[in-house]
């Protein structure tokens, strides 16, 4: 199962379902903003990235950033 979460310096989020809704936990954190106009759909305030899990017991690996 694939899991995804943002990580910034200063806070990382929650596994999520999807990418869509660990990059909207960054914009609610105040961390990013939703930028459809840039290819990766998302504008970090603060250095962060997306990473993504494809099990519990797998490491995470960056996704985006």
């Amino acid at each position: 199962m694939r899991r995804f979460r943002y990580r910034t310096a200063a806070l990382t989020g929650p596994w999520r379902d999807s990418v869509r809704e660990a990059t909207d936990d960054a914009a609610r954190a105040k961390q990013a903003v939703i930028d459809e106009a840039v290819p990766e759909g998302i504008r970090w305030i603060v250095p962060g990235r997306i990473e993504e899990q494809r099990s519990e017991s797998a490491e995470p690996r960056r996704l985006r950033n």
